[in-house]
Order: structure tokens, then sequence, then C-alpha cells
């Protein structure tokens, strides 16, 4: 209010001097006079704005690059990111190979000599546009294996066999249905029917005449049956030899006949197939090369916001003399340099796995060192790195590793709750105050 009073009276005075007559545009210069007046004030707003803008990109970037640390971390916190085997198959034409996190190294034979097959039974021939049971509703007889008959009812008007196909597969009773062309001149058509692989899956089907209740009674549908002598193929077992155990399956998917690991079988074998297992540790080496990569990204961020001679675009020199910078950055160098709290076998911390940094502060990894870690220590660098823990909470308190802690760690300090949302939000609230501040000033 001091500033305004003291404006309009500037002006008064300025009027008062030039005079009525003196033709000069008096309403023009008293208006100039006051915008000369706000510069100052407007300028340091906007200052204070921009200040503020740039301090949330700064922010958003160092966000970025923390959560690509989080994720590297995060590829290490499990146990069962190191249980990974590659295996090597002297027969992959016969059988197909997935190791799960219990898989373990070793090799093994495998002699497979019979694939599990599915019964498939087949009508007799079918004229085209034939109506069963002279279009009358009429029931199907199901058994599979030593289950209950089932009763699969067929309506009057939907008697065709494409009709008893879609019957057969809606009433989900364990076979499936559909119609073939045989390319036969007189009965083109049969239905085939196929139950699951498996002995224990055979099944009898059968065709049935209604009685005056709707009852299936003991009267067979002419040309429509699926007795033994229309049995294309037999249900059966697949049987295979591994390390001369003699395994049977119900389907060709083999799960447990070697620990943690499951067998498609495709084919049978020719004679025996050797299946070998040997530790994945390329794919270790690439995680811990992307954990070397990411904390270097981080780094050089930090020093990016916080240079004051730094001319990065956008996010150059946006949080200079912030503290929270220095928190972060010591945060992530107790991490990657700090202790693990499972130590073992000699190993302590990610230095022991062949990681270093230079005088410039820039991490490299020795895999050749790492190599000979992982060759002669593998179990030792999984407690290092996990505490031999899986799926742990970001807000558990058990031991988890240096991988796991350091993933706690990030997660809690990128969370909506943390330290760098609470500094956006804040530097947020400010630019509103700022914009209210700058409305002011106009209108005053």
């Amino acid at each position: 209010m001091t500033t305004t009073t003291a404006t309009t009276g500037t002006t008064t005075n300025t009027i008062s001097a030039l005079g009525a007559g003196s033709g000069v545009d008096v309403k023009t210069l008293a208006q100039n006079l006051v915008n000369a007046e706000r510069t100052p004030a407007k300028t340091i707003i906007d200052g204070k704005i921009s200040k503020s803008q740039g301090s949330i990109s700064g922010i958003a970037s160092v966000n970025f690059v923390l959560a690509a640390l989080k994720t590297a971390f995060t590829d290490l916190q499990n146990q069962s990111a190191f249980n990974s085997n590659a295996p090597t198959n002297s027969q992959p034409g016969a059988f197909s190979v997935a190791t799960g996190t219990t898989t373990t190294p070793g090799t093994h034979s495998i002699t497979v000599t019979q694939l599990a097959t599915a019964q498939r039974s087949m009508s007799p021939g079918i004229p085209t546009g034939f109506q069963f049971n002279g279009d009358a509703a009429f029931s199907l007889s199901l058994t599979v294996g030593t289950s209950a008959p089932q009763t699969i009812a067929i309506a009057a008007g939907a008697t065709r066999a494409a009709d008893v196909a879609a019957a057969i597969n809606q009433s989900n009773s364990g076979v499936t249905a559909q119609m073939v062309n045989t390319g036969d001149a007189d009965n083109p058509y049969r239905i085939v029917v196929t139950g699951s692989t498996g002995a224990q899956n055979g099944f009898s089907l059968a065709a049935f005449t209604n009685d005056a209740n709707g009852a299936p009674t003991t009267t067979p549908v002419d040309g429509l049956s699926f007795g033994a002598t229309t049995v294309a193929q037999a249900a059966g077992n697949a049987t295979l030899v591994v390390d001369g155990v003699a395994v049977t399956s119900s389907s060709n998917r083999v799960d447990g006949a070697i620990q943690g690991t499951v067998l498609d079988l495709t084919s049978t074998t020719s004679g025996t197939a050797t299946l070998q297992f040997t530790r994945d540790t390329l794919g270790i080496k690439t995680k811990l090369q992307a954990l070397v990569s990411a904390y270097n990204d981080v780094n050089t961020q930090l020093n990016v916001v916080s240079d004051p001679k730094s001319s990065v675009p956008t996010y150059g020199a946006t949080l200079v003399g912030d503290s929270l910078i220095n928190t972060v950055r010591s945060q992530i160098r107790s991490m990657v340099f700090g202790n693990s709290n499972a130590p073992s076998g000699g190993l302590t911390a990610l230095r022991d796995l062949g990681i270093s940094v230079n005088n410039t502060g820039v991490l490299s990894l020795d895999t050749t060192e790492l190599d000979t870690v992982l060759s002669t220590k593998f179990d030792n660098v999984v407690t290092l790195l996990t505490n031999n823990q899986e799926k742990l909470g970001s807000y558990s308190t058990a031991a988890a590793g240096l991988a796991g802690e350091s993933a706690r760690t990030l997660t809690k300090l990128l969370a909506t709750s943390g330290s760098l949302a609470a500094q956006t939000t804040n530097q947020t609230a400010r630019i509103a105050a700022y914009n209210k501040d700058l409305v002011n000033s106009k209108t005053a």
C-alpha cells in the first residue's frame, strides 16, 4: 500500500506540473510511470517461478535415473535370479526343456519310447444333409475312463452331423468333436471325437433314442455309432526312461522327472538323448554390468543438476546447493561401496565381485575377476546379494542382502511419500503462490 501511495502521488505532481494545455498525453505518461514501478517486482517473481520450475525438472531427471538403478538392484535381489541353468539337448527334435528355480547343474540321460496319445473315434460315413433319428430328439451316452456315464442331449430339429458335433463340444464333457470331410462320393462326412491323452482317458460313446418322456432308451440311433471298430487311435501313456528310472506320464508334458524341469515330448528318441544343465553366468554378468551402468548414470545426473557451471539444457544447474542431492548421493554410494548385511565366504561387498571405482567416481566391472568368483564361490555370491531370500516386501525387516537392501531403500526414496516427491510438491506449491503474487502485483 505504501508503494501505491507513492506512485499515485508522483503521478499527480507530474500532471499538475505539466498543466492541462501542454499538449502532452497525460494518461499514457501516467500508465508508463506505474508500469515502470511494477517491472522490478515482476522480474523478481518470474525469476522465482523459473527457479522452482527448474528444480522440479531437476528432480524429475534424478527420479528417472534412480528408477533405473532400482530396477538393476531388483533384478539381483531374489535367490531365483541366480538359478538360471542353460540346457544343452542332444535331441531337440524329440523333446524341449523348460528349467525352473530348483533346476541344478548336471547331466541326464533320456530315452523316450512312446508318446502319450488321445483316443480318437469316428462315426460311420454320413450323407450330406442327413438327419439322425428322423430329426427327432435323442441322447448320447458318454463314459470317460472310470467316471460315471454322462448324457448329452440332442434336440429335435438339430440332428445333423454338425449339430451333433456342436452339442458334444458345448457339453464340456471331456471330449471334443469335429466334422471331417473324407471326400467319399456317397457318405462324405464323419464325426471325429477326441479325448484327452493318457490311458485313463479312454472313452465310450453311443447314441440312443428317447422315450415319450425324453429319457434315453437302449435302442441305438441308426447310422451313429462309436464302437471299438471305429477307434482310429487308442488312448495311451507316454513312456520314457530318465537316468535309468522308468517314467510314465498321461500327457506329453512331463513335469518333475528331473528336479525343477519340464520336458515337452514331441517324438521318440533315437537311442538315448543327453541333457546337460550348466549355470548361466552370462546372465548374472549382464545384470551386474547393468547395475554398474545405472550407478554411473545416477552419478552423472547428480553432478549435472548440482553443478553451477552446467550448461545441460533443462536440467543443468537446477539443484545447486540443494541438500537433498547430497543426501541422495550419500545413499547410493553407501549401496555400492558399503558392506552387505549378508557377507558370505569372505565376500563382503560389490568390490569382491570385480566392481571398482576410478578417481573420477566412475564404476567399472572386471569380468575376469567376476568369472573367477562365480566359478569358485557361486553360492556365496548369491548369499551376499540376496541373503537367499525370495520376493521380500519393501517394508520387510528381514535382512535382504546387498541387492535386496538397496532395492528396498530406493523403493522408499522414490515413493510418493518419499523426500523427492515431497520436494516436487513443495516447489509446485511455491509456483502457485508466486503466480498469485504476480496477479496481485498487476492489480495493485
